[in-house]
């Protein structure tokens, strides 16, 4: 019986323990808003999620004068305050969390209207997380080269930023990352475009990304975007 009663109150403390971190990560995405976006998204018979739905559906509603530069992306680019750092240029933010090289692809058009000066195009972590071919993503990174007249644009290919393993997803490999970095390298040379290589500037000692800079493993604090902005400046 005592054996019994150990059992039950070693199993109700874990039970407590996963509720409690779960309940953690839920409140860090966003709370019953989050959970409710992602059973209304896994329910949806629609290819792409509400989130990226709705900001593509604003950014085509919006009509402004050409811009400088523009930054496009996932949640990565999203969370970017990039007009911040350029306070006499017209800056845009096109990054929309958990977009893939697939999303950017589809909604390019709308950047590539605005004939930006400079266009900085960072995307490929979430196609390594949800497993797309090399050569899937190789073949929309040239489509999205391709949709920009190199005359009026400068487009500039930003490598994939490592991740932490300690503290994120660690089905996602920083050795996959190098892979899909080496094909945006190769992009910018069969297409005479810029390549920056954020990654090396990010990465610690085993190259991991550095945990000082990361809220999470993957997504950067402030100091992670100053960098981030300093190598952009400064190349």
């Amino acid at each position: 019986m005592k054996k019994a009663k150990v059992l039950l109150a070693g199993s109700l403390i874990l039970n407590i323990l996963f509720i409690g971190i779960g309940g953690y990560l839920i409140h860090k995405q966003g709370g019953i808003a989050f959970i409710k976006e992602q059973v209304a998204n896994a329910t949806s018979s629609q290819k792409y999620p509400y989130y990226y739905v709705q900001n593509k559906d604003i950014f085509e509603s919006i009509r402004v004068a050409k811009a400088d530069k523009i930054f496009v992306g996932d949640s990565i680019t999203d969370h970017g305050e990039f007009q911040e750092y350029y306070l006499d240029q017209t800056v845009l933010n096109r990054g929309i969390s958990e977009d893939t090289s697939d999303g950017v692809l589809n909604r390019i058009g709308e950047v590539a209207e605005r004939s930006p000066k400079e266009v900085y195009l960072m995307i490929g972590i979430n196609d390594i997380g949800a497993g797309v071919e090399a050569k899937t993503y190789q073949k929309n990174v040239e489509k999205i080269i391709e949709s920009f007249d190199k005359n009026s644009t400068k487009v500039v290919l930003q490598s994939i930023l490592p991740i932490n393993n300690r503290d994120f997803n660690n089905d996602l490999s920083n050795k996959t990352i190098h892979e899909f970095n080496a094909i945006l390298q190769q992009m910018a040379q069969k297409y005479g475009v810029d390549y920056i290589d954020l990654h090396t500037a990010f990465e610690d000692s085993d190259g991991q990304l550095k945990k000082d800079i990361t809220i999470d493993g993957i997504h950067l604090k402030g100091e992670g975007y100053r960098i981030w902005m300093d190598k952009l400046n400064n190349r």
